[in-house]
């Protein structure tokens, strides 16, 4: 029989207390560049890369826990604008992922005559001057780790380590087909990314809160603590995780 002492169970419960206390929470934020000049950054620090031709302009805002791999289409002609789907992919070290599935749901009918069944569209049409986005996949969903990258660094003081498209770990984009108008000719987009730098943050270092009042003049004015980060890039992604 295991005996413990009082002494013994005393120290274990402040070991394992201590233990609890020293656990940090952390950012894992991924910085993310272009692999073609055709890709440009947004002059409005509110938005992310964007590849512009004389029908479209195809933007992307990575941000998002995982990183946001879709995209948004600006259809910029008088005419409708068709994405091909099952010719559009999303493309991560050299993978491609379909955009569409084929996928049937069934639902309930306004009818008498039972369920509701709806397939998935193969080609989704933009009217003129208007947008549509396009989202499934996630860029990396993963802490990337690395024995040159600490995984916990200290107080204001953030590891980091940058990558060129040779060597980057996370290479990533879309294959969009589309075309303009019903007789229209298909025009292949290839966007193409790589992950540039990641960054370890302890979450103390980038997230702070503040009150915020809505409407504030009215009476029934609304407050609320929002919480922020100090660094939050639409041209990267971030993870979180615990050390």
């Amino acid at each position: 029989m295991r005996i413990f002492t009082t002494a013994l169970v005393a120290s274990i419960l402040v070991y394992f207390f201590s233990s609890c206390a020293m656990t940090q929470a952390y950012y894992q934020i991924s910085q993310a560049k272009p692999m073609d000049e055709s890709i440009v950054k947004s002059n409005n620090d509110d938005n992310g890369y964007y590849y512009q031709d004389q029908n479209c302009r195809i933007s992307y805002d990575f941000w998002e826990v995982n990183g946001d791999g879709g995209f948004v289409v600006t259809n910029l002609t008088d005419q409708v604008l068709y994405i091909i789907k099952d010719k559009c992919f999303f493309i991560k070290n050299g993978v491609s992922y379909d955009y569409f599935h084929n996928n049937e749901w069934v639902g309930s009918s306004d009818s008498d005559k039972g369920s509701k069944h709806t397939h998935e569209k193969n080609v989704i049409g933009i009217a003129p001057h208007t947008s549509r986005s396009i989202r499934e996949y996630n860029i990396y969903p993963y802490v990337y780790l690395d024995c040159d990258l600490d995984r916990k660094p200290g107080a204001n003081h953030p590891a980091t380590m940058a990558f060129t498209p040779a060597n980057s770990p996370v290479r990533f984009g879309n294959f969009i087909t589309y075309k303009v108008g019903d007789d229209g000719q298909e025009q292949e987009v290839r966007n193409m990314f790589y992950t540039s730098r990641v960054t370890n943050y302890r979450k103390s270092d980038l997230q702070f809160s503040r009150l915020e009042e809505y409407c504030p003049n009215i009476s029934d004015v609304r407050r609320e603590i929002v919480s922020y980060l100090r660094f939050a890039p639409t041209t990267g992604y971030y993870v979180t995780y615990t050390k």
